[in-house]
């Protein structure tokens, strides 16, 4: 999909470059504080648009930084929606607030949102 990679382009070089279509690789160590920030895009659902003779789709990319602290997680969420937000090759409409929590797994502060592209 065309949009899915043009949100990259926009994103790709935020948390350090760390940043993953639809997972975080397994090298990335949680007591690595290098391998950190990092964030996640995975396409999640999407908006169909019909008319009479053509279907078209509007992908919805869901965001999932995660940081080594609350501060940095904040940090790296205001960047991706400044990024976003400046970027003219793409239309995004925020489609959630960021949703703050804690990956107990990993043990890394979470943050997870997620844009509509148009």
């Amino acid at each position: 999909m065309e949009e899915i990679a043009i949100f990259y382009s926009i994103i790709k070089d935020l948390c350090g470059g760390r940043v993953y279509p639809d997972l975080i690789p397994v090298q990335n160590s949680a007591t690595d504080p290098a391998m950190w920030p990092a964030m996640r895009y995975v396409l999640v659902s999407g908006q169909v648009e019909a008319t009479n003779c053509y279907q078209s789709f509007n992908p919805r990319v869901q965001v999932d930084i995660y940081a080594s602290t609350a501060q940095e997680r904040a940090q790296c969420v205001q960047q991706v929606m400044d990024t976003i937000q400046a970027s003219d090759e793409i239309e995004c409409l925020l489609k959630t607030t960021p949703f703050f929590s804690y990956d107990i797994d990993r043990k890394k502060y979470l943050a997870t949102f997620d844009y509509l592209i148009v």
